[in-house]
C-alpha cells in the first residue's frame, strides 16, 4: 500500500471515528446496566447497531456464493435472523463478564473504498481485545460492514460456519430454520 492510500482527505477524515465513538458512547452504558434484564439489553443494543450496521451487507458477505442462490423473501430473513443471531451472541458474552466494559476508539485509516477504525474493549482483569471497525459508505451514509475482532473478520469467520450449516442442513431453508431456534423465533 502506498502512503497516500492511508491518508485521509480533510473532508472525510473523523467521520468514521466520529461513528465508531458515538456507537460506543451509546452502547456502553446498555453494556454495563445489569439491572438490565439480557432480553431488554439485547433489544436495545439490536436499536443501537441496527442504526449503523449494513445488515443486508453483511449476510450477503457472510453467505458469499449462497446469497446469488436466495430468493427475495430468503434474503430478507436471512438478514434479520442473521443481525439478531449476532447481536444475541455477543450481547451474551457481555453478559459473563464481571464488572464495567470500557471503549477505547482509537485512529482511522483509509483503505481503498473502506476504513478501518482501530478500538479496544477494556475489560477489568482481562487484556484488553484489539476491535476493528470496517465502515463503508452506503447510499451517502456510514455504516459497519465488517467487524475485526483480534484480526479475525466476523464476515469471514461467518461465511465458513454458514456455509458448513448450508451444506449439513439442506440448503438456505434449513440455515433460516436453524438461526430460528438459535434466536427463539
Amino acid at each position: 500500500l502506498s502512503l497516500a492510500v492511508l491518508t485521509l482527505s480533510p473532508a472525510k477524515a473523523g467521520v468514521e471515528r466520529n461513528l465508531i465513538a458515538g456507537l460506543a458512547g451509546e452502547a456502553e452504558p446498555v453494556l454495563n446496566d445489569k439491572s438490565i434484564a439480557p432480553a431488554e439489553r439485547t433489544r436495545k443494543l439490536r436499536s443501537i447497531l441496527g442504526s449503523v450496521f449494513d445488515s443486508q451487507q453483511m449476510a450477503q458477505s457472510m453467505l458469499g456464493r449462497y446469497w446469488r442462490r436466495a430468493d427475495a423473501g430468503q434474503r430478507s430473513e436471512l438478514t434479520t435472523l442473521m443481525e439478531t443471531y449476532l447481536i444475541d451472541v455477543y450481547a451474551g458474552r457481555v453478559d459473563s463478564i464481571d464488572g464495567q466494559v470500557k471503549f477505547e476508539v482509537g485512529s482511522e485509516k483509509v483503505i481503498g473504498d473502506r476504513t478501518v477504525v482501530d478500538s479496544k474493549v477494556l475489560r477489568p482483569g482481562s487484556p484488553p481485545v484489539s476491535v476493528a471497525w470496517q465502515v463503508e459508505t452506503v447510499n451517502d451514509k456510514a455504516v459497519v460492514t465488517d467487524i475485526i475482532v483480534e484480526g479475525i473478520s466476523l464476515v469471514v469467520s461467518q461465511r465458513a460456519d454458514f456455509a458448513s450449516i448450508i451444506r449439513s442442513q439442506g440448503g438456505l431453508d434449513g440455515l433460516i430454520k436453524l438461526l430460528k431456534q438459535k434466536v427463539g423465533g
